[in-house]
């Protein structure tokens, strides 16, 4: 496992050498990156002109966000197939290895039992093109909205594991937030497979919130309060020996401080939790680093 910088994750935002910048600083090994914007790039110049920072800072790609809306027409569907293809390709061309589908969870289309197999159906098709340029996919459960929509779907891990094991050919996203407020616990990643985690996303709740009544603004850094235990999941991970990103999630808006020293702070927390598991890691302090190389003049 490796420390990887979400910048969407904690609502933080820039441009892509901006976020390079920030996770180099302070010694993440990779990033997620938004492909719609890197094939936007692609269009205007070269893949070589566009991802020239990306290539050259040599972090890893964490994972990347496939555009694309399960919940939707046959039709929008396939002509979103289809335009997915360049995407498959260019993240396949910059090594980005794992995809991120976020599955629904409410649907004015179909009852339950028949939108589980238009989904599942969907998510395989997705697999199978971007398994084309070797990106794998990976699904993402979603935290529960007030969208007030005829059907409900995957709201709970209990449904989460189901879908998984149906779609074999796919991995998951083990997000500590919607497992969380998915009433989800240790035990049931088994269920699905820690071979099969693809990505690790680690955040806390505030006190006292209950998981069915927990919102965004109730998500924080991990290891901020403690009510969500980040320890054990991250054990598992590591004894599968898997080379996969471990992100934070949480709200910079909620802080009051500097980018910079939310990104710090986001490093500690990754730091201690990696090595309350039992994993190798290294804090990178920029300032301490740069105190040593420039020490200030005490004054006469």
């Amino acid at each position: 496992m490796y420390r990887n910088l979400n910048c969407d994750l904690v609502g933080i935002t820039g441009r892509q050498s901006e976020i390079i910048e920030l996770a180099l600083t302070f010694g993440f090994r990779g990033i997620d990156i938004d492909i719609n914007d890197l094939v936007k790039r692609c269009e205007r110049s070269s893949l070589e002109s566009a991802a020239r920072f990306l290539i050259s800072s040599k972090l890893k790609i964490g994972s990347f966000h496939v555009p694309v809306d399960l919940d939707t027409d046959e039709q929008s569907f396939e002509e979103a197939l289809k335009s997915l293809k360049q995407a498959a390709e260019i993240a396949g061309r910059v090594e980005a290895k794992v995809g991120i589908v976020d599955i629904p969870t409410q649907t004015d289309r179909l009852p339950y039992p028949e939108y589980f197999e238009v989904i599942r159906k969907r998510v395989e098709q997705l697999a199978a093109l971007f398994g084309e340029e070797d990106v794998k996919i990976a699904l993402a459960m979603q935290s529960a909205t007030a969208e007030d929509k005829q059907f409900k779907f995957i709201q709970d891990v209990e449904g989460f594991v189901a879908l998984a094991n149906t779609c074999k050919s796919v991995g998951i996203v083990l997000d500590l937030w919607t497992w969380f407020c998915g009433k989800g616990n240790v035990e049931d990643l088994a269920k699905i497979g820690v071979e099969r985690v693809y990505a690790v996303r680690l955040a806390d709740c505030k006190e006292g919130v209950a998981p069915e009544a927990a919102t965004e603004s109730d998500c924080m850094l991990p290891g901020t309060v403690g009510t969500i235990d980040p320890v054990p999941y991250v054990q598992q991970v590591a004894a599968a020996e898997l080379d996969i990103p471990v992100s934070a999630g949480g709200s910079f808006s909620n802080t009051g401080g500097k980018r910079d020293q939310f990104i710090e702070k986001i490093q500690d927390r990754l730091h201690d939790i990696l090595t309350n598991a039992g994993l190798p890691s290294r804090l990178r302090k920029p300032a301490e680093i740069a105190e040593a190389a420039y020490p200030s003049k005490s004054p006469a």
